[in-house]
């Protein structure tokens, strides 16, 4: 399989000649709303954007972002850090997978926070933690802080499932995998919830990658936790994370939040 995948793709299987991944990003790109497709608006089971709540939250700051990632002591047992991945800041477009020749289908491939022309992050912080032993498990989780009221439309954009069942994606290598994009039912946490899975086809080089895409809102913040597997995903460590990811950025809010109150 090729690099299509990029920064979320599964580090541990590069030296197998599996995946090539490269990095790429810029926190500083952006300044218009994210692309939006036709069709589908918030993925069924997640919660609406609930008005006013969490309303008027100042963005995170760069190191308030970082304090709220996870670590593996956040998550259950044989989780660790992916040390095959360098710790750097790539910006809010280091959550992208790769560019689809379907201008519908690029959504899928953004993590919902990754697209090139979105709004301007005011904070980014991202991780990336692998199942220990043989499973392959990865993930990718971000914190990607904006004012409130761009954070709502990164939440709200429409992504068009039905035209991207199956769509080309090109990776940072110029090589191209066929991919398919659903809709994926995930917690209802925050101001509102979102999910969808992007699995990469098998070729004759690689197999086939399944990915698992939540993104959560919390006031300004956008908690993105995206699950890498080969063929069974982790679901109870998928939503477990998750769970735990909103509720360290909702608790470094409520910090925030006093400190202001005693300024």
């Amino acid at each position: 399989m090729s690099a299509a995948l990029r920064r979320g793709a599964l580090a541990a299987f590069a030296a197998a000649s599996l995946l090539t991944l490269s990095a790429c990003g810029d926190a500083d790109k952006g300044g218009e709303q994210p692309s939006a497709a036709q069709s589908s608006g918030p993925a069924t089971g997640s919660a609406a954007p609930a008005p006013g709540k969490g309303a008027g939250a100042r963005p995170l700051t760069g190191e308030q972002a970082k304090a709220a990632l996870l670590t593996p002591g956040d998550l259950p047992s044989g989780w660790e850090v992916n040390k095959d991945i360098p710790a750097y800041d790539v910006g809010a477009t280091g959550m992208q997978f790769g560019k689809a020749g379907t201008a519908a289908c690029q959504p899928l491939l953004d993590a919902f926070v990754g697209a090139d022309n979105g709004p301007k992050a005011q904070a980014h912080a991202m991780t990336d933690l692998k199942q220990a032993g043989e499973t392959g498990i990865q993930m990718t989780q971000g914190i990607t802080s904006y004012q409130e009221a761009e954070a709502v439309k990164i939440m709200q954009q429409k992504i068009d499932f039905g035209a991207c069942g199956k769509f080309a994606a090109k990776g940072a290598d110029g090589t191209t995998d066929q991919a398919a994009g659903s809709e994926l039912t995930v917690p209802a946490l925050g101001d509102g919830a979102r999910g969808m899975r992007v699995v990469f086809a098998a070729t004759e080089e690689g197999v086939s990658i399944q990915h698992d895409i939540a993104a959560v809102r919390v006031g300004g913040t956008v908690v993105t936790v995206s699950q890498a597997s080969f063929t069974t995903a982790d679901t109870a460590a998928f939503e477990a994370s998750l769970r735990k990811a909103v509720e360290k950025v909702q608790k470094v809010q409520k910090a925030q939040q006093k400190a202001g109150a005693k300024a």
